[in-house]
């Protein structure tokens, strides 16, 4: 995929001898040098564990025209390899009307509309007085924005939810919403599969959703194509999320739409549990997932996430 950058951006690389971080400016990379703006190896959680101090070097570095190595020759990795993963659910208008709309119960005599009438009543409600839906992700479902999503046997319900994702920026542990976009170092693009038909097994019911075996498989959280700093994307709020099957477009919204916005969920997140650097909260996904369409991920299924401003992946869905 031909990719290149606005302004710049940090990356994670391979060029067929060894992994590195890297400065994206436009379509290059500047490899970043160990003992340079960080004390021993160049990496991006080093990088965003004293961001106060790296980030305006690392904006000097971009505006001083240094050379870089084609992003066409290297292979594009997650940019982030983070501590902690929090994903919030349930978070956009679009997408808890949707499921209301689908799962009315055989005797409901409600019309379309009248349910959706009743979602956004019952949404504004939950917004006024209610709190955001927060799950935890593991790190060893990520990969990279290129690599192959890997289909499990015993899932025939694979699906897909195209997300932005915020990157954590200093170590955060009950901030005020009205200072929560400090914490944030930057903003990248998360595609959160899950194996639906798993999520919640009857022999479970009780206990809830089966997180761990729907959602956190290996190469079930592609992420990335770069982590790009909040300063260099303008409004996060108005970064067009989608996602694209086989060429043809299901997912289309904004982030302003969510039910409870990146202010929140960082102060909710940060209330529960100390957020580091490079920690990921992803916010959400918009309507248009496999069950509404009644359409699963199947092998050779190519998938096209992106957000306007932060980059696109494209992931080939294979057999495990």
């Amino acid at each position: 995929m031909t990719r290149s950058v606005n302004g710049w951006a940090l990356g994670r690389f391979d060029d067929g001898v060894s992994e590195f971080a890297a400065l994206v400016v436009g379509d290059r990379a500047i490899r970043l040098q160990d003992d340079g703006l960080t004390k021993g190896p160049a990496t991006i959680r080093a990088l965003l564990d004293d961001w106060a101090w790296t980030h305006p070097r690392l904006a000097d570095l971009a505006a001083s025209g240094a050379d870089g190595i084609p992003l066409a020759g290297l292979r594009t990795l997650a940019p982030v390899e983070p501590r902690q993963i929090l994903q919030a659910g349930a978070n956009y208008r679009s997408h808890v009307a949707q499921i209301i709309v689908s799962s009315r119960a055989a005797d409901d005599p409600r019309s379309d509309d009248e349910l959706r009438r009743f979602a956004e009543e019952m949404m504004d409600e939950r917004a006024r007085t209610g709190s955001p839906f927060f799950f935890s992700g593991m790190p060893a479902a990520i990969c990279g924005p290129d690599d192959d999503v890997l289909l499990p046997s015993e899932s025939a319900q694979v699906d897909w939810e195209a997300e932005l994702a915020v990157v954590i920026g200093a170590v955060a542990r009950r901030v005020p919403r009205e200072r929560a976009l400090d914490y944030v170092a930057g903003y990248t693009v998360c595609n959160d599969i899950s194996a639906r038909d798993l999520q919640f097994p009857a022999e479970h019911k009780a206990l809830g959703g089966d997180w761990v075996r729907a959602k956190n498989r290996p190469t079930f959280l592609p992420t990335g194509p770069f982590l790009v700093p909040a300063d260099q994307v303008g409004d996060h709020r108005d970064l067009e999320i989608t996602f694209d099957l086989n060429g043809e477009r299901l997912q289309q919204d904004l982030p302003r739409n969510m039910l409870f916005d990146v202010p929140t969920l960082i102060a909710e997140a940060s209330a529960a549990t100390t957020l580091y650097p490079g920690d990921l909260i992803l916010t959400g996904s918009p309507a248009g997932n496999g069950g509404h369409y009644d359409r699963w991920l199947r092998p050779g299924d190519v998938m096209v996430t992106a957000i306007a401003g932060l980059g696109a992946q494209r992931n080939t869905c294979v057999p495990e």
